[in-house]
Order: C-alpha cells, then sequence, then structure tokens
C-alpha cells in the first residue's frame, strides 16, 4: 500500500536544531519519569517534529492523555495510525493497558500492523562460494618476481594459451636429471640452468608453478606418489597444476615432459578426474621434448598426490615417503574436493555507494582486478581513497519490480564464468 507521510500536520513549523534537540530531551526525560502534564505541555512542539511525531511522540502523548484521564486520549493514536505507525510492540504493556478494553482495539491493532510497508529492496538470491581448505599457491617472493618475469614468455592469448606456451617453453630450458638443487626458486633454478646445471622433476614443477602466477595464472606445485610409495625406489613425481579461467576450472601440467592430459573429448583434465579413471588419458605435449613412451607407466602416479597445502587420503594417508622422508603437508582431508575450490566463485556483501544501496563482488580468483556486471565492467568514479574496492562495486536498481543481474570476477585474461543476483524493489 502507499505510505502516508511521516511528517506531521505541523511539520512545516520546525525549530532550529538545537531547539528542538532541548525539547526532545525534556519529552524524553518526563517519559521515563512518567510526568505527564509535562509531556502533554510540549505537545505543540513535539506536533513540530516530524522526524519523530508518527513513531514516538503522538503514541507516547495517547498514553499520557490516558495517564491524566483525558478524553479523546486514544485520537493521538488513531492520527498516529492514519499516518503509518505501526510499531505498537514497542509501547506495550502501556498501550494495551490503556486501550485495551476499548471494544475497536483488535482492530486498531490489526490496521498498525497493515501499515508495515515492503522493504525498499529485498536481495532474495546470490552467488556463494563452496566452503574448502584456504588456498595456497606457489608463488616467488614479491621482491624476486621482476626478475622471474624478465625471464618468461609474453602472455600470449587467453589464460590457457598462454598456460600452454608457459608449459613448453619450462619443458625446453633443460634436459631431465636426477640432481636436485638445495634451496631456492624458480629465479634461482634458471640462474643456475644458464651456467650449465641440469635438474630433476622437481625443479621443473618450481619453475612452472611460479612463474604461471608471476603471469597472473593460479598455480600451484602438486606431487604424485605411485602405490605402495612407503618403499623402493622412483615412487614420485613432481608436476604443477593451474586454474584456467577461459576454461573454468584447475588443469594438471607436467613441466618435464611438457605435457597435459586430455579426456576422449580433448578436455584438459584435473588431477581428481585423472585419479578416477578407469584407464589412462591421453598426454598432449606441447613442448619440444619427446612424448611419453608408456603413459600407462606415468598414469599410476596418480594413485596418491597432494598439493601445495593440502593433502587427501579416502582410506587413510601414509606420511613416510621411499626413503623414509616424511611426506609433509599442511593439512589433511577426506575429500579432494577441499582442495579445489572454483576459482570463478564469488561472494556479494552489501555496501553503501554514495548513499546507495549497493552491492561490493567478492572474488575466489587471487588475481582478480575487477568485476563485471551483466558482462559489462563496474566503472565508477573514484571519489574516495577506496577507488580500489569501488571498482568491484555496484549499487543496486531501484525501480518497482523484480531485477536479475550476472555478475562475473574479471582478470587480466578476461571475465570469468557469472553467477546470478536476483533482488526486489517496492
Amino acid at each position: 500500500m502507499t505510505q502516508p507521510s511521516r511528517r506531521s500536520p505541523q511539520a512545516g513549523r520546525e525549530h532550529s536544531p538545537a531547539k528542538l534537540a532541548r525539547v526532545r530531551t525534556v519529552a524524553q526525560d518526563a517519559m521515563r519519569g512518567a510526568r505527564w502534564w509535562t509531556l502533554l505541555d510540549l505537545e505543540r512542539m513535539l506536533r513540530a517534529d516530524g522526524e519523530f511525531w508518527r513513531d514516538l511522540w503522538a503514541p507516547s502523548l495517547a498514553i499520557a492523555a490516558h495517564k491524566v484521564g483525558l478524553k479523546a486520549a486514544r485520537s493521538r493514536l488513531d492520527e498516529a495510525i492514519e499516518a503509518g505507525f505501526h510499531q505498537t510492540d514497542m509501547f506495550e504493556p502501556e498501550l494495551s493497558a490503556a486501550f485495551g478494553a476499548d471494544p475497536d482495539w483488535a482492530q486498531v491493532l490489526e490496521r498498525a500492523r497493515a501499515n508495515v510497508p515492503e522493504p525498499p529492496l529485498r536481495i532474495t538470491a546470490w552467488p556463494e562460494p563452496e566452503t574448502g581448505a584456504p588456498l595456497r599457491l606457489d608463488r616467488v617472493q614479491p621482491h624476486r618476481e621482476g626478475s622471474l618475469l624478465a625471464r618468461l614468455p609474453r602472455p600470449s592469448g587467453g589464460a590457457w594459451a598462454t598456460a600452454k606456451t608457459v608449459l613448453g617453453w619450462t619443458s625446453a630450458q633443460w634436459r631431465h636429471t636426477n640432481a636436485r638443487i638445495n634451496a631456492g626458486d624458480a629465479v634461482d633454478v634458471l640462474e643456475q640452468v644458464s651456467n650449465g646445471a641440469r635438474y630433476s622433476c622437481v625443479e621443473y614443477s618450481i619453475v612452472l608453478a611460479q612463474g604461471l602466477n608471476a603471469l597472473r595464472i593460479p598455480a600451484r606445485r602438486v606431487w604424485l606418489r605411485r602405490g605402495g610409495y612407503h618403499d623402493g625406489v622412483g615412487q614420485g613425481h613432481a608436476v604443477a597444476e593451474a586454474w584456467i579461467d577461459d576454461l573454468d576450472r584447475w588443469v594438471l601440467l607436467d613441466g618435464q615432459h611438457g605435457a597435459y592430459w586430455a579426456d576422449e573429448a580433448s578436455r584438459p583434465l584435473g588431477l581428481p578426474e585423472l585419479q578416477t579413471r578407469e584407464r589412462p588419458a591421453k598426454p598432449v605435449h606441447v613442448g619440444p621434448r619427446a612424448a611419453m613412451k608408456d603413459p600407462a607407466l606415468w598414469a599410476a602416479y596418480f594413485a596418491h598426490a597432494s598439493v601445495t597445502g593440502i593433502a587427501w587420503a579416502p582410506e587413510g594417508f601414509v606420511p613416510v615417503f621411499q626413503d623414509g622422508q616424511v611426506v609433509a603437508t599442511d593439512r589433511l582431508v577426506r575429500d579432494s574436493a577441499a582442495a579445489y575450490p572454483k576459482l570463478s566463485d564469488l561472494s556479494v556483501a552489501v555496501a553503501d555507494l554514495d548513499g546507495a544501496p549497493a552491492v561490493r563482488i567478492d572474488p575466489e580468483h587471487p588475481y582478480a582486478v575487477g568485476a563485471a556486471w551483466n558482462g559489462e565492467p563496474i566503472t565508477v568514479a573514484p571519489k574516495s581513497a577506496h577507488a580500489a574496492e569501488r571498482k568491484f562495486t555496484k549499487a543496486l536498481e531501484r525501480e518497482q519490480g523484480e531485477h536479475k543481474a550476472d555478475l562475473a570476477a574479471v582478470t587480466p585474461y578476461g571475465q570469468l564464468a557469472t553467477r546470478e543476483l536476483h533482488w526486489t524493489a517496492a
């Protein structure tokens, strides 16, 4: 229903802010002290309080008038209800004590309840990421990132095209050997390689994961282990995996072989999918290295795995590797799903954008640079020191009716998959 104005009939004759504040203080003290005549003496001035007349002073004066035995005491309450008052519960039990015996009291309360307006806005559906373990990526230290970027191939096309370029480039940097670097990051590995050093699959995974992150493609290292890996030799292999924006999925990448794995429809696969396949997937080579001679042999390494920060083991975890070293991990989970957040997910928060109700889009993607609303980037003038946050914030449409928007995070490689937001406006 259309609501009457909150302003009283005498709201035009308003007092100065200082005088109004004094009147309000005296009136509140009179209410608390049950000084009913003092409150009634202020009625003319309280009627000029357009902010509080309907919802506070009118019902309070109705109670005061009843307390001192004035006729037509309820008229002030009736006036307030006619103007849209509905918060009768705030004045109980005094209201019912004063007027509950009136024969029409039930109808009075019903009229007041009917005054509750529809909210101006109601968000009815919003995106919410699934819970999972905290995401940890393999990144070079920030002060070393520039040195690593200078060595990497430039981004080309989308995230998947760039990831394949870096994968092939990584596999071409040296010929594999089982030597290991004792410490260091991708920059150290590449510097030693330039001096003739050669390394194992572990160093390929370091260069690949840290190189992809430097190019703003989320990546982390992966440790693969064959069945019975607690004894024997050759039981482990190190690779990397990356979240690919334009594929909307995680993909396993083998830096040593310059390869990824694909299903029968040539779709690149992630590690959990490779672990559950009944037959080996096809390795796809993008670098200069020779193809894997025995894909089934390498597929056996998918039996057990852990990634940076987390390991999963549905049937129990063996924390010892073939040579007695501890298989350390930050967190153990039962299901690999906890280790694979969907980085196109996003959450929303309610925000105040220059006085208007708005939503702030909070992407899960660690390299998000903005957000999109119905396919268009959110653009706002940087009116405050929080300009970086404002590029994720959008005011809600206030026109009456139901509304829907498709939200998406934006990364250096473009817009990610969309999520829906629904709201209604009265």
